[in-house]
């Protein structure tokens, strides 16, 4: 990667982090192109080299928190099937949790008009699920897709559910509450007897 694209990289990420840091404190509604610019460090030109309009920051913030579950989940072959699916829950909790309450509002508004969470989380779990098929973690009739969507319902019910609250219920606890191993039972090859 040359200099300019170092370059680049640096300067959305300047922009990204001084949205979040804007947006989480004061809500995306009483924060400007602006704002951001300014606490970034960078042009307001630049802003637009990268997003169209101040709504489209969101979603790079959101990718930013989420973008590492894969790359570190593809390390970790020799993890089984609860412990990815534990791992990448807590991951997504503290995704969550990072965003706060005001950027999970905005993100969540934001994916109602675009299907690119939806799809990006479908493909992480169903390849999680695919791979535990594979190995024989999971049965041979195992449908990926309704096993995909029952993991990514809870996800996305917890997180809705905290968003509603206003943050004012334990995502910890909720997080920390779900029994993977019971989620998987129907689907479980070799099912053991220990509380996951």
């Amino acid at each position: 990667m040359g200099k300019r694209e170092e370059n680049a990289i640096q300067t959305k990420t300047k922009i990204i982090e001084a949205a979040k840091t804007l947006i989480r404190e004061n809500g995306i509604d009483n924060v400007s192109v602006d704002d951001i610019t300014k606490l970034a460090g960078v042009a307001k030109g630049s802003y637009y080299v990268y997003f169209k309009k101040k709504e489209d920051i969101v979603g790079a913030i959101g990718c930013m928190e989420f973008r590492y579950i894969n790359e570190e989940l593809s390390k970790m072959d020799n993890l089984d099937i609860i412990s990815k699916l534990k791992y990448y829950f807590i991951r997504y909790k503290e995704g969550v949790k990072d965003l706060g309450v005001e950027i999970s509002k905005c993100w969540l508004q934001n994916n109602l008009n675009c299907r690119c969470k939806l799809e990006y989380d479908f493909n992480s779990i169903s390849s999680i699920i695919r791979i535990a098929v594979e190995k024989k973690e999971l049965k041979e009739d195992t449908i990926v897709s309704s096993l995909t969507y029952k993991i990514i319902s809870i996800l996305y019910g917890l997180m809705l559910i905290w968003i509603m609250a206003d943050g004012s219920i334990n995502l910890d606890e909720n997080f920390d509450n779900i029994n993977i191993k019971e989620l998987l039972f129907p689907c479980l090859v070799e099912v053991q007897n220990e509380r996951i």
